[in-house]
């Protein structure tokens, strides 16, 4: 997927009006919690057929982070 659609995708998937970026700190969004955790690993799976447990989680700060986890073969400019 094109880094540039799974960030469009993302910023839909968690409800955030700011642009989100590659160096987005997820923390400091106002939409990031429990519940929208939950959104992103779904929509990991959907859309990469990706199963990401929370505790894969623990160290995902930004949007890099968890490009991290979901893998970045999965991923092209």
């Amino acid at each position: 997927m094109k880094i540039s659609v799974f960030l469009e995708k993302l910023q839909e998937e968690l409800g955030e009006d700011e642009t989100l970026t590659i160096e987005t700190n997820l923390e400091q969004l106002e939409s990031y919690d429990s519940i929208s955790l939950l959104s992103v690993i779904a929509f990991a799976d959907e859309n990469f057929d990706k199963k990401i447990d929370t505790k894969d989680f623990k160290d995902v700060k930004t949007v890099s982070d968890l490009m991290d986890v979901i893998g970045r073969e999965n991923f092209e400019d």
